[in-house]
């Protein structure tokens, strides 16, 4: 994201994810992500990236995260974005490209970054893609918003265990 960003000066770098985890406390994964950027000195040196980066912190999904980056996008411009980009795993870009992206109508307005982790992280790509289609791009594909689909929501209530509540509809109510 940081790459993509200090490329394009005009960006804006929205780093997604809600307080998902218990065991790690009310951390954000948005706030996560900065604070890694900043202990690891991941910012180019001289650039704007830093000052152009804010975080979306509510998404308990990738469908949300997409969604709720752009609603944190009106926050902060007053407007909506006219492309994104999102980094992700690769495993997830079928999901996002074929399935978020078009729900939301910005698939022609929509680019992927795919990445992989090192073999040496112990990341099981094959597992992880093989989760992703079960549990992750079936159930949107029958329910793209997540709304109605009983395994979506439950996975998503596990997802919020401090009882977060977007405010969204308030801040960005189209």
């Amino acid at each position: 994201g940081i790459e993509e960003a200090a490329a394009d000066p005009k960006s804006l770098l929205i780093y997604s994810g809600g307080q998902t985890r218990s065991l790690t406390g009310p951390l954000s994964e948005g706030a996560s992500y900065f604070l890694v950027s900043d202990a690891m000195k991941l910012w180019p040196l001289g650039s704007t990236v830093r000052s152009r980066t804010v975080v979306e912190e509510y998404a308990t999904d990738s469908f949300e995260n997409l969604l709720f980056s752009i609603c944190r996008f009106f926050e902060i411009t007053g407007r909506y974005p006219e492309k994104i980009t999102a980094v992700s795993f690769t495993f997830k870009q079928h999901r996002f490209e074929t399935l978020h992206a078009p729900t939301i109508h910005y698939n022609n307005k929509f680019k992927f970054v795919g990445y992989n982790p090192p073999l040496s992280t112990g990341f099981n790509l094959q597992e992880s893609t093989q989760g992703e289609n079960e549990n992750a791009a079936k159930p949107f594909e029958t329910d793209p918003y997540g709304c109605y689909s009983t395994f979506l929501q439950e996975k998503r209530k596990g997802r919020n265990p401090f009882h977060r509540t977007a405010p969204y509809s308030q801040t960005c109510p189209e």
